[in-house]
């Protein structure tokens, strides 16, 4: 089959230059290209491994609604994605999941889910539902013949945990710790022992006291890999820069919800009552945060808007995320990777998708 061709500024996280990509499912050739008077950018498909919904779909709401927001995401940029749980009990949580494998598949972005909780500090809940439980083999067990579980976050405080881990990793699932009260000891013990990622970095955790250290402080000294929301809203531009300067693979996550895409109002997924409004989301009737309604394009919108490269953008929003996962297909575009590859315009806005070299939007 003769290979497309686009040519543009490619930016990868340590490059860019201007060349002309040939490609079909993947990239079969990049060239320098000798009109360098492109205003275009080509740039990896973001990768987003923390997003519970979007368009008014949420992933508490089974296979059609994960289908449903997973488009959503992708006709914003995202041709990588986890679709990720809400704590919850082991009948809802199997039964949204049902089927999810068949949902796996060349014409989709999905990548598999993760599970936010129900393993997590039933004293740091966030905006999490107050359904957690106790360390369970056989609870994974059972999810896993639904769904390809990539990643998990839990609390590694909580009794059993250690035991827990290590049949996670046994089980070839990613460890993140998140909605945690953790201490920073605790913390190292772990991650001296297994390659850990934290959960919406500075939220739902134990924070950086310099008398009593716990989980930001384990992330910020000895991390290497993180999760952190960048709507501006969770985190301010100056602990972003902070969090960049201190974590190799610090990595945007959307950690968006089903209201993403709709007007502001009051709402209810997974029994959760939420209220949107300026951009934002919280607990009906508190001002407690609950996910966002950002999309990865909005993210890395935002990254450059708080004075951080494009490179080092493309790599928050894609490339750290894939090394997470052990995904050297994605996340970086070069002769043999997957074209999953997005083409912006010189004031950045998206003008055309590719996922698995085919073009998502007219």
């Amino acid at each position: 089959m003769k290979p497309n061709k686009i040519s543009g500024m490619i930016v990868n996280f340590d490059q860019s230059f201007f060349g002309e990509l040939s490609f079909n499912e993947n990239i079969e050739n990049i060239e320098e290209a000798s009109n360098q008077k492109s205003e275009l950018f080509i740039i990896p498909g973001f990768v987003d491994l923390h997003c519970h919904g979007g368009g008014g779909f949420d992933t508490m709401q089974g296979k059609d609604a994960i289908k449903s927001m997973s488009e959503y995401h992708l006709n914003h940029g995202t041709t990588s994605l986890l679709a990720t749980t809400w704590t919850s009990t082991f009948d809802k949580t199997i039964g949204s999941l049902k089927d999810f494998n068949t949902l796996v598949n060349e014409k989709s972005n999905l990548l598999g889910v993760h599970l936010e909780g129900p393993f997590i500090n039933p004293n740091k809940l966030g905006a999490q539902p107050p359904l957690t439980q106790i360390p369970s083999n056989n609870f994974i067990d059972n999810v896993i013949k639904e769904a390809d579980v990539r990643t998990i976050t839990l609390a590694p405080e909580i009794e059993g945990m250690e035991e827990f881990i290590a049949f996670l990793f046994e089980r070839e699932i990613n460890v993140q710790f998140g909605h945690t009260l953790a201490t920073s000891e605790c913390c190292e013990k772990f991650l001296n022992k297994y390659k850990l990622s934290f959960t919406h970095l500075y939220n739902a955790m134990s924070d950086n006291n310099h008398r009593n250290p716990g989980v930001l402080a384990a992330a910020l000294s000895k991390g290497m890999y993180a999760e952190i929301i960048c709507d501006l809203h969770h985190v301010s531009k100056e602990a972003i820069h902070i969090a960049k300067k201190c974590i190799p693979h610090l990595y945007a996550i959307t950690d968006c919800i089903g209201a993403s895409g709709l007007a502001d109002g009051d709402y209810k997924f997974d029994e959760v009552g939420i209220t949107k409004k300026d951009k934002k989301i919280t607990l009906k009737n508190t001002e407690t945060l609950a996910g966002s309604i950002i999309t990865m394009h909005e993210t890395f919108l935002n990254l450059l808007k708080i004075d951080i490269s494009i490179e080092d953008a493309v790599k928050m929003t894609s490339y750290s995320a894939s090394r997470f996962l052990n995904d050297n297909k994605i996340g970086y575009i070069k002769e043999g990777n997957k074209s999953n590859f997005i083409v912006l315009n010189k004031d950045y806005n998206i003008e055309q998708i590719y996922m698995n070299g085919n073009l998502i939007n007219e």
